[in-house]
């Protein structure tokens, strides 16, 4: 996936996240705003109601004139609350009659405004005339509007909950994608330099046996052949590589008894040295033996010793060790090399994974021994860590169990 594009994704899934977020929250709010508009036009029509038959009859043209009409809070009162109760809107209330001629001056008040919560205030007309008014304070009850909106805010919640995961997913994912790109060049990368190098080195010996002629210096024409010889050796040793990866991949598994003292000898025997210093130690009692697959019990070893050997300097110190414990049979490979940091520690055992070393010559690799040899502990039953230390070397200890016994 190229870059920008990977960018433009990730920001649309973004912005589509902050999209969602809003709408909900605006569905949330007018949701909101249309019950408190609700309650306002339901306390409106039963004051209006209230006030047509408790006052208005002796407010109409040709009965009464408008300064003569009878206001009685207290029949206001026996009217309107039933009213309100109707309509599912009771609430705690202060009612006032105001003179409009006199700059809205109280007449007279029932109940008292100071002991109402968020009051909502509303004048509505007593008389034909526009003499008197009735102001209305009544309690809007907010937190019982938020309380029954709670299902709502849940459901919106949830579904952003959901979608929100759905969305991070697929940016994880893609996340995941890009990077098991990267790691499929970086391989090919690596298969290439690590095939070409030996193809380059055996062919240019080649080429210079050819211009030999048949009395040619015969230590100079061992030393090419040898060189050939060696090159060969290590581009079979990467087929191999490859293809026991492929092979467990396959459910292949054999167990069987395997001397482990002989099978630490057969390790020190197959060591790519790369011309350094090996000092190859085993501790093993002569007579311990396991029940295990030993073509890929001896594999996951070699390549645990050849990466303390690439991963290290001049000279190295390898100390491989086997004993039984309550358990099962405990191995331990522990080097004096270049060590890891933690960062790379915990990545080691994944596919592809390469600690970053950049082309230097002797330490390139496809990222597959130690996910390979994780796989093969694990299917063993057992499992398999490592500890490193930057310029201190690595210790891996793989647990496999076993009773002891020879099936």
């Amino acid at each position: 996936m190229r870059r920008k594009l990977f960018r433009n994704i990730s920001i649309l899934v973004v912005a589509s996240l902050a999209v969602l977020t809003a709408v909900q929250c605006v569905w949330v709010w007018r949701m909101y705003n249309d019950t408190v508009e609700d309650f306002t036009r339901r306390v409106q029509s039963a004051t209006y109601k209230t006030i047509y038959k408790a006052f208005r009859m002796n407010a109409i043209p040709g009965f009464r004139p408008a300064e003569q009409v009878r206001i009685d809070l207290d029949d206001f009162a026996l009217w309107f609350e039933p009213n309100l109760l109707e309509l599912d809107a009771l609430q705690p209330y202060c009612v006032e009659v105001i003179d409009r001629l006199s700059d809205d001056r109280v007449m007279m008040r029932r109940g008292e405004v100071e002991h109402l919560e968020n009051p909502l205030t509303f004048d509505t007309d007593i008389d034909d005339d526009g003499m008197f008014a009735l102001r209305m304070h009544i309690t809007v009850p907010y937190k019982k509007f938020w309380r029954e909106m709670w299902a709502l805010i849940l459901s919106s919640l949830a579904m952003l909950v959901v979608m929100g995961g759905v969305l991070i997913y697929i940016v994880h994912t893609m996340f995941r994608e890009k990077t098991l790109e990267q790691m499929r060049r970086d391989l090919t990368h690596n298969i290439t330099h690590e095939l070409k190098t030996p193809i380059a080195i055996a062919a240019t010996a080649n080429e210079a046996l050819r211009n030999f002629s048949a009395d040619a210096d015969p230590e100079r024409r061992g030393r090419y052949l040898s060189i050939v010889d060696e090159q060969l050796q290590q581009l079979r040793q990467m087929v191999e590589h490859i293809l026991t990866v492929s092979v467990e991949e396959s459910e292949s598994h054999n167990p069987e008894p395997i001397n482990v003292k002989e099978l630490l000898e057969q390790v020190s025997s197959s060591i790519n040295r790369n011309n350094k210093r090996v000092e190859y130690v085993t501790i093993c009692d002569e007579e311990l033996t396991i029940v295990a697959d030993s073509f890929h019990l001896r594999n996951i070893l070699i390549t645990i010793v050849d990466n303390s050997v690439k991963y290290s300097g001049e000279s190295v110190r390898v100390v491989v060790s086997a004993l039984r414990n309550t358990s099962g049979v405990e191995f331990t490979v522990e080097d004096n090399g270049n060590g890891m940091s933690s960062e790379h520690l915990k990545h080691i055992f994944e596919k592809f994974y390469r600690v970053p070393t950049g082309d230097i010559a002797g330490i390139r690799g496809f990222g597959l021994g130690l996910y390979y040899a994780r796989r093969v502990v694990e299917r063993h039953g057992g499992t398999i860590e490592a500890q490193s230390r930057i310029g201190r070397g690595t210790v891996i200890t793989i647990k496999l169990p076993d009773d002891g016994r020879e099936d």
